[in-house]
This record gives C-alpha cells, structure tokens and sequence, in this order.
C-alpha cells in the first residue's frame, strides 16, 4: 500500500527495543495509541523477548506499565508511545510480501502461504503478531490482517471457515468472566488449519481522522436492542448500529473488546451492557472502558 501513517496491529519498536501494538486506525499528533506487548531480555519463547502482554481485553490492558494519555474527545485514557520514542515501524503487508518472495523454512511460514494461496483471494492483506516481528516459535499462532471493506468482505462471503478452536472459548470465557463465548465464536475468523490455530482480524486501509466528536460519560447501563452491522463491525474498534428505539436513545454501540466483534457483525437481537456516551451527534453505549467492562450476549 505504501503508506506513512500507522494502521491498527502494525507493530513499532521504541528507541529502548521495547515493542508495542497499535491500536485503530486514529493518527493524533505526536504519538500513536499503541499497547505494550514485548520487551527484550534475551530469555524466553520469542527468541529473547518477553511477553508483557499475555492475555487480550482491556481489564488487561490498564494493568500495563506504560504511558497513557488521557483524550478529552473520548473522555477516556489510552496506551500511546510517542513519534519520537519509535525507531522501527512495521508493516504487515510488506512483511507478508517478504514472506511470499522466498520459500518456506519452516512449518509456521510454509501454513501461512499455503492458507493465503488458497483461500484469501483478495488484494490488501498482511501478517501481524509474532511472524510481523520475527520472533515466532514453533507453536506459535498465524495473525493475518485484511485491509478495506471491499477485501474484507469478499473473504467473508467466501471462505466456509477454519476447524473449530475450542480452546478458544474455554479461554474467552475463562479471560472475560463470561459464560457463552461459544455464541461470540465465528471459525471463519480463528480456528485450527492444518493444526496450527489462525486468526483473520481485519483493519480499515485509510487513516482516521482525529477527535472527530466529542462524547462525554454518563454512566453504566444494561438494555436489549436489535443491532446490525457490517465493515464496521470487523475492524477495531467494533461498530454496529441499534435498529428501532430503546431507553437510552442509544445510536451506535462501539467496542473496545475484540472478542465481541463477530457478534457486531449481522443483524441480531443483543443484550449490551456497557458504559453511556453523550456525543455532539449521538448517544452511543461504549462496550470496554476500563470502569465498565461490559458485554454483548446474542439473544
């Protein structure tokens, strides 16, 4: 894509090796939001680097030891590495396109274009995680990330789904405190393939622009709504749209919780619990503050 700007699970290294996540597609001046997820003490499955960040969600997340900001037109604080504290950016397309150029080494590669030739027929796609940084294992997992509404949705429409991963939901539900992950699971975006467990997470291949409303908080609610979503719903953070009226006014449901996007995704009747959002536009119900973790249970 030839691009300059940081996209969602790109991957940068700090001036002192550290490696971090980015987290959506919003450029803000002077610093990118970015989790900490690595740090180099020659020790370890990841040829030297330590995992910091060893389970998903926000409740995680805050735990970090790391700078946050906190961003008035959100009313909420974020994990951010400053421009200039990053020596390395890197770009899943162009790792993924490395990748392709030569021929498979090992098992985790030879999976990985064996999956891409045979099923993600589609332009604008990379390969994230611990293949992006080079620092994979041989039980390690394969991220692959599809760029644009267009790529992502043809690989939906096409692709029948990967072998159930059932170790997956025990940990969803094990991670979030829930009960029914198994109604949140979808095998076309994780599963096992050729016995190595694959994700296809998907991300939007523009910039965003920065602090486009302003929203304040209002406070925790739980109501039932029918709910629709497309593109939105599959890149980070998670959109879908509330259909008909209901209590709060509520618009738009937004979530900060990965493991709820392929509920998002559709058109559902849903029970949300999560935290209150007075915009200039809109109210919108926000599922993944780090006072309200809430959740989005399928009816």
């Amino acid at each position: 894509m030839g691009r300059d700007c940081f996209f969602d699970r790109d991957i940068i290294i700090d001036k002192e090796g550290n490696v971090y996540t980015i987290l959506t597609n919003y450029n803000p001046p002077g610093y990118v939001f970015a989790y900490l997820k690595y740090v180099y003490t020659g020790k370890g499955l990841w040829k030297g680097y330590e995992r910091i960040f060893k389970k998903y969600g926000v409740h995680n997340l805050i735990k970090i030891n790391q700078m946050f900001s906190f961003e008035s037109c959100y009313d909420a604080s974020f994990p951010i590495v400053l421009l200039s504290n990053i020596s390395r950016h890197l770009k899943p397309e162009e790792r993924l396109q490395e990748i392709l150029k030569k021929s498979a080494n090992d098992n985790i590669i030879y999976t990985l274009i064996n999956f891409i030739e045979e099923y993600v027929r589609v332009n604008n796609v990379g390969v994230t995680g611990s293949i992006l940084l080079d620092n994979y294992h041989n039980n390690s997992d394969i991220d692959i990330i599809i760029y644009g509404r267009k790529s992502a949705l043809d690989f939906i429409e096409s692709f029948d789904g990967f072998e159930k991963d059932y170790e997956w939901i025990i940990g969803a539900n094990e991670n979030y405190d829930i009960d029914f992950a198994n109604l949140l699971y979808d095998n076309r975006r994780r599963g096992i393939y050729k016995g190595i467990k694959i994700s296809v997470l998907f991300a939007d291949d523009k910039p965003w622009r920065y602090c486009n409303d302003v929203c304040k908080k209002v406070g925790k609610v739980r109501f039932r709504a029918h709910i629709s979503g497309d593109y939105e719903a599959l890149i980070y953070p998670s959109i879908a749209y509330v259909l008909g009226n209901n209590e709060y006014n509520v618009s738009k449901i937004i979530s900060y919780e990965g493991i709820f996007s392929s509920v998002l995704f559709g058109e559902r009747q849903a029970e949300i619990e999560g935290l209150l959002m007075r915009c200039e536009k809109e109210n919108v119900v926000i599922v993944g503050d780090r006072d309200v973790r809430g959740f989005i249970r399928p009816l």
